[in-house]
């Protein structure tokens, strides 16, 4: 039987929560050697980022490698973390400064109690032809629409991932009894190889593993945000409030260097392909096939927070967490500065 989204959040989200507490109880701030800095400078210079490693941080890798964040006073420390509860968790309790997660885990989390805050878009709004979330079937399956995923295999980075949810949605608008799909948690880089060895029937994926699965006869279904989140941000960096409270010049430098790192990955896309192979340690071929939300406007809005929102209220089957979802304000698990 599908478990909720909601309800398997729920021993994750404690434990953050406790994590908050603590952290919300420090001696203060940690400013990074930046004691004495001018006004504006940002307080805490070296930081450290989380990320669930695929080709949507181009622009994060191009910035990197362009001086873009340096030229903001930051210095940054990329963590890779394929599981992304672990990555809220971390927020919450202090371990990254800033951290990936979508929009469903930012109104998961903060309808739980969890104070986290999307400072940042990592590749802008979706756009109309957004290729980078992709569901695939292999050959084998007989697959070619989301209306025979009924009964199948469908492989996820998170069982309670907003690729999941995603799938479910669109699998649902084609006619299917969503309880009926068997998921299968899976990282994105043994996506391919599953799909090839008959391990699952279809995957939601990402690039550059999704060029892998297509290489191999994979068949594309849909590219899930461009059908449900145009015009939306659904893939942000994010913190904690009280990172946002200690920090507020660093939280600003962040966002503007990852909204001019967003741009300039637009303008020079060959570059920040480029910057993938050194950043992720893929290969040459891998980088050149790359996809990302080229061309995003990289300021947030508020309604894939509230599509997620719905999504979350539609799937979910525990009375109280819709409750909690239906009361939240999603206006405030966004940090203002990122609506201007």
């Amino acid at each position: 039987m599908r478990k909720s989204p909601v309800r398997r959040w729920s021993g994750i989200v404690a434990a953050a929560a406790s994590l908050a507490l603590l952290t919300a109880c420090g001696t203060g701030p940690d400013i990074g050697g930046n004691a004495g800095a001018t006004p504006g400078a940002p307080e805490k210079s070296s930081l450290t980022i989380a990320i669930n490693p695929s080709t949507q941080f181009a622009p994060l890798y191009y910035g990197i490698q362009e001086g873009i964040f340096e030229a903001h006073g930051l210095k940054l420390d990329i963590v890779p973390q394929t599981d992304i509860a672990a990555i809220v968790s971390g927020l919450a309790s202090g371990t990254y400064d800033f951290g990936f997660a979508t929009v469903v885990h930012v109104v998961t989390a903060n309808a739980n109690g969890i104070p986290i805050r999307a400072v940042t878009t990592i590749e802008g709004q979706i756009q109309a032809d957004d290729s980078g979330t992709v569901t695939i079937a292999s050959a084998a399956s007989g697959i070619t629409g989301f209306g025979d995923l009924a009964g199948k295999r469908v492989a996820t980075v998170g069982l309670s991932s907003h690729n999941t949810l995603t799938m479910w949605e669109l699998a649902d608008r084609a006619g299917v009894d969503t309880t009926t799909i068997q998921l299968v948690q899976l990282p994105f880089g043994q996506m391919a190889a599953a799909l090839a060895n008959g391990d699952v029937d279809a995957a939601v994926m990402q690039w550059p593993f999704a060029g892998d699965a297509i290489k191999a006869g994979g068949v594309e279904l849909g590219y899930n945000n461009r059908e449900l989140f145009e015009g939306s941000s659904t893939t942000l960096f994010n913190t904690s409030q009280s990172f946002i409270d200690q920090n507020p010049n660093t939280v600003q430098a962040f966002a503007d260097a990852m909204a001019e790192s967003i741009r300039g990955a637009t303008e020079h896309v060959d570059v920040a392909k480029q910057a993938l192979v050194d950043g992720m340690g893929i290969t040459p071929e891998q980088a050149a096939n790359a996809r990302w939300n080229i061309g995003g406007d990289p300021t947030l809005t508020l309604s894939g927070f509230t599509t997620a929102r719905d999504l979350l209220v539609k799937f979910s089957t525990d009375a109280s967490a819709k409750a909690a979802l239906q009361n939240l304000d999603v206006s405030t698990v966004v940090w203002p500065g990122a609506l201007k």
